[in-house]
């Protein structure tokens, strides 16, 4: 059956769906229950952020460049100067230089560091077995309509997005601006000089580390929030002798195949060892069990996994029912937004996948409709949780479905709501589970014990390993400020440092692009911003909207040096209207810990510390409610509340 005559006829829950009253109270309480195992007292302590240990830096080695001659850096920047620096050479760096390009900025102009050996950022490290995106192509892969290009399926594998990462730095024209295996250390601003101070150290693979000290008038931070790998921090895990990786690092020098050609022929023999069942291990175990001898999946948390009928794109179909007009995609990325809300349905689902028949991640992305005030939020979580009990039922019973043995089925049933963990999708993972060479250890939400030179200890059993993959993710989203996120200091007027006035007072951001103490420096959100389930769609918003105020203040300089950066009254109500919108980090309170409620210290946080978080947050209303007031913003054209002088 070709893609053009498949409809989507899987039996899936909707809104209107109802579960009995006692159903949904046994519900609650067991999500409360499973809470309670998984809460620690050393919250996000409990894993090893690689990026700041010497001692576990191997974890972060870059698997993908070879060994070169040491090339000097001043090449790149010209008398060590640069005019608009980019700090991350992911999605978010390389759509706000695309934004600056067609807003008339020269490509020369622009600089794109990155500790990596080349552009993508979580598409260039990530290149394990199985890699694929979550968000239907169609959305996901920017600038279709520009580029022409159709992806080869309805959820592009990691590969595929690696080489359109590297077609549309080409056609924008920004090959000649990255430059790599650079890390910023960092930032101080001038403001005699009215300029930014960078400290910059290149470590080449198979050379010494070079340092470089430039200047650049403008700044971007665009590290991402899913960049630096962290690993339990269990006890003796130096001691283990077999090899071992970061997921995010993948070893097929270990596994054998390559990122193209995925074959774990030497693995045959190997008994391996998962550690997480996130989403990247719901997408690697399928294919370490077609390989490997042994496979053992260790779980703390069992992962919520939907259908992905996954398949391959009908190039008529795609023209003649998503590519049919002009705007086709945001059209399509703002009918998927529409679905997140707990009123009245777009009469057409474009996207028709598990994100848009969930309502209950309103809770995640936001809702206009959405508490505002703390004594609202039991009500409102209350209200989400019946609406999502359906899909939760649901998911249950595909677990019943698909996985033979009762017992590795009820540990594989998750317990929480669906924005409490971005929810995953996968065809194949959950029917792993009844091959004769998989394993489950479910630690009832525990975790690991300890680790010795040849096994793992989990309760009161030992395992034996000849390979341990750690699955475990990265240092939470909504933890830190950018430049922790980017793993370097930010030195601001008067000498603040933004890792120190954001957790003090909260950010001084106009709209999440630019704040009041660190001018001519841009943010890529979502902080003091908004968030979409597409996260790479939020980028190209914000970088619309840094590449606006920059270019928009250049003309009003008419071509004197300029300093921009909003007012101190405008960033002040900026957030109080942040706070006054309902707020998705007070729905995460009571989750079960993970990203969204930084492991549930977010639970922990003091009541005189309550507003700070409130106005570090995102805007509540969802994006397309942000959108609007930007937009019109924008289109007002005197850019109130921004200072140029």
């Amino acid at each position: 059956m070709s893609s053009i005559e498949r409809k989507d006829n899987l039996n899936l829950s909707t809104s209107n769906e109802q579960i009995e009253p006692i159903q949904l109270a046994r519900m609650k309480s067991r999500y409360e229950e499973e809470r309670k195992k998984r809460l620690r007292d050393d919250g996000n302590a409990q894993f090893i952020e690689i990026a700041k240990s010497a001692q576990y830096e191997r974890f972060a080695d870059d698997p993908w460049v070879e060994p070169t001659a040491s090339q000097p850096l001043q090449i790149k920047f010209p008398e060590k100067q640069s005019e608009i620096l980019i700090i991350g050479a992911g999605w978010g760096g390389i759509q706000c230089a695309v934004r600056m390009v067609e807003a008339g900025i020269q490509a020369k102009d622009i600089r794109i560091i990155d500790p990596a050996g080349g552009f993508g950022g979580t598409w260039y490290w990530n290149r394990y077995p199985g890699l694929m995106c979550d968000i239907e192509s169609y959305t996901y892969l920017p600038y279709l309509e520009e580029t022409g290009y159709v992806p080869k399926h309805r959820y592009s594998q990691g590969e595929e997005i690696r080489e359109y990462v590297n077609l549309v730095v080409q056609k924008w024209g920004l090959v000649d601006c990255g430059v790599f295996q650079t890390q910023a250390e960092k930032i101080v601003w001038d403001d005699d000089a009215q300029e930014w101070s960078v400290n910059l150290i290149r470590r080449c693979k198979g050379q010494s580390s070079e340092a470089l000290q430039i200047r650049s008038k403008f700044v971007t931070i665009a590290a991402g929030v899913l960049n630096w790998p962290k690993l339990p921090n269990v006890p003796g895990i130096l001691d283990f002798q077999g090899d071992m990786f970061h997921s995010a690092r993948w070893a097929y020098n270990v596994t054998g195949g390559s990122p193209k050609d995925p074959l774990l022929g030497k693995l045959k023999d190997k008994r391996v060892m998962v550690i997480g069942t996130g989403a990247t291990a719901v997408q690697v175990v399928p294919q370490l069990a077609k390989w490997c001898k042994h496979l053992y999946v260790v779980q703390r948390t069992p992962a919520s996994v939907d259908v992905r009928d996954q398949r391959e794109t009908d190039e008529e179909w795609f023209h003649k029912e998503v590519a049919r007009s002009k705007g086709w995609q945001r059209e399509r990325m703002q009918n998927f937004h529409q679905h997140f809300t707990l009123g009245e349905l777009p009469a057409v689902n474009l996207v028709n996948d598990g994100w848009t028949r969930a309502p209950g991640l309103v809770g995640l992305t936001g809702y206009t409709e959405g508490p505002k005030s703390p004594e609202e939020v039991p009500a409102y979580t209350t209200r989400l949780t019946e609406i999502d009990a359906p899909r939760q039922s649901r998911i249950h019973a595909r677990v019943d479905e698909e996985v033979k043995d009762p017992v590795t089925a009820d540990k594989l049933k998750p317990w929480y709501p669906v924005w409490c963990k971005r929810p995953l999708f996968h065809d194949d993972y959950l029917k792993t589970f009844n091959q004769d060479n998989v394993t489950l250890i479910d630690t009832d939400g525990k975790g690991i014990d300890r680790m010795t030179i040849d096994s793992l200890v989990i309760g009161k059993k030992s395992y034996q390993a000849d390979v341990v993959i750690f699955a475990t993710g990265f240092l939470a989203p909504p933890a830190g400020t950018p430049s922790e996120k980017a793993n370097m200091s930010v030195i601001g007027l008067n000498g603040v440092a933004m890792s120190e006035e954001w957790p003090r007072s909260g950010p001084t951001t106009l709209h999440g692009a630019i704040d009041a103490k660190f001018p001519n420096l841009f943010l890529c959100g979502p902080q003091q911003a908004s968030l979409s389930g597409n996260y790479r769609f939020g980028l190209d918003e914000y970088a619309k909207h840094i590449s606006y105020i920059l270019t928009e203040a250049k003309r009003r300089a008419n071509g004197a040096q300029f300093v921009v950066s909003p007012s101190a009254e405008a960033a002040e109500n900026w957030g109080m209207q942040l706070v006054m919108h309902s707020a998705p980090m007070a729905v995460a309170m009571g989750c079960t810990p993970g990203y969204f409620n930084l492991e549930g210290d977010i639970d922990r946080v003091p009541p005189n510390e309550q507003m700070v978080l409130a106005r570090s947050g995102i805007w509540g209303s969802g994006i397309e409610h942000w959108l609007g007031i930007i937009e019109k913003w924008r289109a007002d054209g005197d850019m109130q509340g921004i200072l140029v002088r």
